[in-house]
This record gives C-alpha cells, sequence and structure tokens, in this order.
C-alpha cells in the first residue's frame, strides 16, 4: 500500500485537530488553538524565494462561510515531499527569527520507502508537536532533526 500522500496526511491531522477542540479554516491548512494560528504549507517544488516570502508571511487570509479574513500565523509549517536544498536551508538560517516561529519537514524519504521525516523545528508550537506525534505514532516514522550544523545537502542525504 502506498504511503499517503502530504495533503491526505495534513486532512488527517487536521480532522485530529478538531477533536481537540481546535479550529480549523474550511478547507485551509490553519489551525487554531484559541491562542495562536498555525500554517501548515506543502507544495511538490520548493523555490527559494517562495519559501522564503511565504515563511516570513506573518498574515494568510481564511475564509469563514463566505468570505475572507486575514489571520495572524503565529507559527508556519512548511512540508516537502521532495529533498530540501541547501538554499532553503540557508534561508531558514539567515532570517532573524524564523527558526523559532517555523518549522520545515522533509518528508521525501518516506516516498522512496524510508519511514524517516527529516526536520528542522525549534518553536514551541502545540499543534507542531502533535504533527510530529502523529508521523511517529499513526504512520510509525522516524523524526529525525536536522541540527544548524547539518546544512549541506550532501549531510542530509547522508541521514536520509
Amino acid at each position: 500500500m502506498p504511503f499517503p500522500r502530504v495533503e491526505e496526511i495534513i486532512e488527517i491531522f487536521k480532522a485530529q485537530c478538531r477533536g481537540k477542540g481546535w479550529k480549523i479554516y474550511g478547507k485551509d491548512d490553519v489551525v487554531d488553538t484559541g491562542k495562536e494560528c498555525h500554517h501548515f504549507v506543502w507544495a511538490q517544488h520548493l523555490h527559494p524565494k517562495t519559501f522564503k516570502k511565504v515563511m516570513t508571511n506573518h498574515h494568510f487570509p481564511v475564509r469563514e462561510k463566505e468570505s475572507y479574513r486575514i489571520v495572524n500565523v503565529s507559527y508556519i509549517a512548511w512540508i516537502s515531499p521532495e529533498p530540501i536544498s541547501e538554499k532553503i536551508l540557508e534561508i531558514y538560517l539567515e532570517v532573524p527569527d524564523l527558526v523559532r516561529r517555523a518549522a520545515v519537514y522533509d518528508v521525501s524519504s518516506i516516498y522512496r520507502d524510508k519511514l524517516v521525516c527529516l526536520r528542522m523545528n525549534e518553536t514551541d508550537s502545540v499543534v507542531f508537536q502533535e504533527f510530529e506525534r502523529l508521523l511517529r505514532e499513526k504512520y510509525k516514522i522516524k523524526i529525525v532533526p536536522l541540527h544548524r550544523s547539518q546544512q549541506t545537502t550532501s549531510k542530509i542525504q547522508t541521514i536520509a
């Protein structure tokens, strides 16, 4: 049985969040705990300029019934089904404040039959902790932290 696509995993996670009483805005991948909003972003291809623009944006439009409103995003997670490039990691580490409010998950190994997720997450987000718990418990994925000293693609590929 093939491993679920990233968007399917996020939908399962959002259902779990609803069970905790957290608000999910329509089809948006935004989880509101009542204190903070957490935005999940996933894309097939990760372009450095797009990554920087999205990860540094604190505001996100969410749909409520028939209209939209802007929410302040406290935390953002980028989930990548492709290996994360060295340039992306450089941006992540160079932008002040980003490591405290953003997480990066590289799930590319999962689609190559290795149950490993590489992650950079120095946030204190309870939502991201729950997401990682889902990966570990439901899918038996090993979460391998990428540390600041492991910035090169060759080191990332060695770990995966």
